[in-house]
């Protein structure tokens, strides 16, 4: 009788036990799931956002950041979109943070750097920046891209780059002193330290 209870209570003890693990191991789990909601959230919550659109010389935009479905760059002839006269590029930040170490960089279709321009940094409430291109031929896929990053991704062991791509293509116009343009899809990327285009060299950028 005596090792009757003895093994009653060895069951019992071990029924204990598994269920302090079961339920140590579920609240550890939900901790973690909300430890990682916490963070997505925070990071959203600072998370910058550049979008691009054309102008016109009127200005008037010719992309705007909600467009749900814009041209692509594999049409041709007629059926590319025009727009009239087209006379810059406007980058404004529509996130919820600043978006620091931005610069902003003109690609060819080679992904080869034309052009670039280092702004520092744009807050989301500010006004548009504005980017000209240079020089661009008729006909040939560019891309317009901005990189940068959040206060809250330089701060991580493995920052996260955020970058803008905006593809076009400048058309032939009846007067030569204008130029047409064709937009394409705007896409959003996330990059690692080693991805980032990094148009402006740390050893080559001003103390």
């Amino acid at each position: 009788m005596e090792n009757f209870w003895v093994i009653i209570t060895l069951i019992v003890t071990i029924i204990f036990v598994l269920i302090t693990v079961y339920y140590s191991f579920t609240a550890k789990r939900e901790l973690e799931r909300k430890l990682g909601e916490t963070k997505t959230e925070l990071a959203m919550a600072t998370r910058p956002l550049l979008v691009v659109r054309a102008v016109d010389h009127d200005g008037v935009s010719l992309y705007e950041a909600d467009t749900p479905q814009s041209p692509k760059m594999e049409q041709s002839g007629d059926a590319r979109p025009m727009a009239s006269h087209f006379s810059y590029f406007e980058l404004y930040n529509a996130g919820t943070g600043p978006a620091i170490g931005l610069e902003i960089s003109l690609m060819n279709k080679d992904k080869k750097i034309l052009q670039s321009q280092s702004v520092g940094f744009l807050r989301n409430n500010e006004l548009p920046l504005p980017f000209v291109p240079i020089k661009v031929e008729p006909d040939k896929i560019y891309y317009l891209v901005s990189e940068y990053e959040s206060v809250r991704s330089r701060a991580t062991e493995k920052p996260v780059w955020y970058q803008t791509w905006l593809p076009f293509m400048p058309l032939k116009c009846t007067d030569k002193k204008m130029v047409n343009i064709s937009v394409g899809e705007m896409a959003f990327r996330e990059v690692s330290l080693k991805e980032r285009i990094d148009a402006f060299p740390s050893n080559l950028k001003p103390l």
